[in-house]
C-alpha cells in the first residue's frame, strides 16, 4: 500500500505540471519527457542519467528517496541510469512521462516501470531478465552439444520472445524507434548466446571443435550493423559485440598474421578490427576500453601492458578513458609480486586512522575487500576466511570495505554480523585507494608478506586454486622463516 501510495503521490505532481503548464503549447510539450520515481534502500543520495558521449546529468534523490526531472530538448532513443554499483536503461521518446521504482537489494529483479512510455520499458527489462536467466543456463554440456541441437532449443526460445513482441505490439501503438529497440533486445540476446557458444566451444577444445560449426550457424553475421545509433546504450548490443569480436579474433588473427599467435597480438589484433569496422565513436570507445581494461587486469608483464595500452592510445579518441587507463596501468604494475603493496589510510572500528602497512604481522597477510552494496558477497566472504583462518593460523585474514562515506552504516554491518573488530577496517579514501589497489572485483585478495612485500596481487578468494596457493605460499614462508 505504501509503494502505490509513495507513486501516485509523484504521479499526482507529474500530471499537475503538464494540467498547469499554461504557457507551453502543444509542439513545446513533445519536446521533453518526464523521468521520476523512488529508490529503495539507495546506496547513494543521486542517479545519474546517460546518453552516448554528450549527456550526462545527475539527479538528486529527496528525503524521501525520491526524484521527479524533466529533460529538456529530449533526444529520443535509450538512456542508461546509474544508481551505483548497478545501471539499467530507460527507452524515453518526447511526452513520456515514466516512474519507476526499484530495490537496491534486488535492483533488476525490482525495477517496474509506470506512466506513459511504461510499457515498452517493462517489456525491456522482462526481455532483459529472461536473456540473463538463459544465458546463466548455458553448461559445458550445451556448449559441447551438436550445434544443431544447440539452435534449435536456441530457434524455439527466440519464437517465444517474438510471439511476446507481437502481442506488445498488437495491444500498444508503439513508435518506429520502440519497435526496433524492444525488437533488437531479443534479436541481440539471440545472437548474443550463439557468440557464446563459439567462444565456449573454442576455449573447450580449441580450433577443432569451432572447426565443425557449419557456416549456416552464423548466418545472422551478415546483417549485422556495428554503427547502430539507436543502439548505443544497449547492453545485449554491447555484450553481442564484444564477443563477436573476440571470436572473429580467434578465427581470423592466426591466420591472416600468424605473428600474432599470443595474448599481446591477438589483442593489438582486436582493437584493430574494431577500429577498422567501427565509426561510432561512443561505441567503437566503448569496444575499446572493455578490451584494453580486460588485459591489462589479466597481463603479469609490463611491457605487454604497454604494448597493448599504446595500441589502444592510438585508436581511442575518448581522452577521458584514456587518462582512466593510463592509470590503471600505472596501478597494476605497482602491484606486481615483490614489490611493496601502495600505503593506505585504513579506518579502525573505532575510528582511529592508521596504515595500512602496520597489519602485517604474521609470514603472509590476506587483505580481501567488501562492500555493503553485495550483502551476499561480504556474508560469504567472512564465512571462507573464517574456515580459512582455522586451517592456516599463520596467515591473517584482514577484511577492508570500500564503501564511500559509508562508516556508521560499515560499523553497524560488522556488530550486527559479529565480525572480530581487530580484522575489520575501512578505507578512509576509498576511491583513491579503490583504484591504487585495482579492486575491480569482488572476489579479489592481495597476499603480501610480513615486510608488506606483494606475494599475489589477484588471488580469487572463491576460486578451486585458492586454497592451494594459500598451502604453497605458508609452506615456502615457514621454510623462509
Amino acid at each position: 500500500m505504501q509503494q502505490t501510495v509513495h507513486l501516485h503521490y509523484i504521479y499526482l505532481i507529474l500530471i499537475s505540471s503538464f494540467l498547469f503548464s499554461c504557457t507551453s503549447t502543444k509542439n513545446e510539450e513533445k519536446d521533453y519527457a518526464y523521468f521520476g520515481g523512488e529508490i529503495v534502500n539507495p546506496n547513494t543520495n543521486y542517479i545519474v542519467m546517460l546518453k552516448g558521449n554528450n549527456y550526462n546529468d545527475t539527479i538528486r534523490l529527496d528525503k524521501n528517496n525520491r526524484f521527479l526531472y524533466k529533460i529538456e530538448n529530449l533526444e529520443e532513443g535509450v538512456y542508461t541510469f546509474k544508481h551505483n554499483p548497478e545501471n539499467q536503461v530507460v527507452l524515453l521518446e518526447k511526452g513520456d512521462s515514466i516512474l519507476i521504482r526499484l530495490n537496491t537489494i534486488e535492483f533488476d529483479e525490482s525495477l517496474v516501470f509506470t506512466g506513459k512510455g511504461s510499457r515498452k520499458n517493462n517489456f525491456l527489462i522482462d526481455m532483459y531478465l529472461q536473456n540473463e536467466i538463459e544465458r546463466k543456463k548455458l553448461t559445458r554440456a550445451n556448449f559441447m552439444s551438436p550445434s544443431s541441437y544447440f539452435k534449435k532449443n536456441q530457434d524455439s526460445l527466440l519464437n517465444n520472445k517474438l510471439e511476446a513482441y507481437d502481442k506488445l505490439i498488437q495491444k500498444n501503438e508503439l513508435s518506429d524507434l520502440a519497435k526496433k529497440i524492444t525488437r533488437s533486445t531479443i534479436i541481440l540476446g539471440y545472437y548474443g548466446r550463439h557468440e557464446i557458444f563459439y567462444n565456449s566451444r573454442y576455449k573447450l577444445g580449441g580450433m577443432d571443435l569451432i572447426s565443425e560449426l557449419p557456416p549456416s550457424f552464423f548466418s545472422y553475421r551478415n546483417k549485422i550493423n556495428f554503427n547502430d545509433n539507436d543502439l548505443e546504450r544497449l547492453y545485449s548490443y554491447h555484450r553481442f559485440l564484444n564477443y563477436y569480436f573476440a571470436n572473429a579474433t580467434i578465427a581470423n588473427y592466426g591466420k591472416e598474421l600468424p605473428q600474432y599467435d599470443d595474448q599481446v597480438g591477438n589483442t593489438i589484433y582486436r582493437l584493430q578490427m574494431i577500429d577498422s569496422l567501427i565509426n561510432h565513436s561512443f561505441i567503437k570507445n566503448s569496444l575499446l576500453r572493455r578490451t584494453t581494461t580486460r588485459f591489462l587486469l589479466k597481463s603479469e608483464n609490463n611491457k605487454e601492458s604497454n604494448q597493448v595500452l599504446d595500441q589502444y592510445l592510438s585508436v581511442s579518441t575518448n581522452k577521458k578513458s584514456q587518462r582512466e587507463l593510463r592509470k590503471l596501468s600505472k596501478s597494476i604494475s605497482n602491484l606486481r609480486p615483490n614489490k611493496l603493496i601502495p600505503d593506505q589510510d585504513l579506518i579502525t572500528s573505532k575510528g582511529e586512522t592508521v596504515k595500512l602497512s602496520s597489519l602485517f604481522n604474521k609470514p603472509i597477510t590476506a587483505l580481501y575487500f567488501w562492500s555493503m552494496e553485495s550483502k551476499d558477497h561480504y556474508v560469504r566472504a567472512h564465512k571462507k576466511t573464517a574456515y580459512l583462518n582455522t586451517l592456516y593460523p599463520d596467515i591473517d585474514f584482514i577484511a577492508i570495505n570500500t564503501d564511500d562515506d559509508q562508516t556508521r552504516n560499515w560499523l553497524k554491518t560488522i556488530q550486527m554480523h559479529r565480525y572480530k573488530t581487530n580484522y575489520e577496517y575501512g578505507f578512509k579514501h576509498p576511491k583513491c585507494s579503490s583504484e591504487e589497489l585495482v579492486i575491480h572485483y569482488r572476489n579479489k585478495v592481495i597476499l603480501v608478506n610480513n615486510e608488506g612485500r606483494i606475494i599475489n596481487p589477484n588471488a580469487d578468494l572463491f576460486a578451486g586454486i585458492f586454497e592451494r596457493q594459500l598451502m604453497q605460499y605458508s609452506q615456502l614462508a615457514r621454510l623462509e622463516n
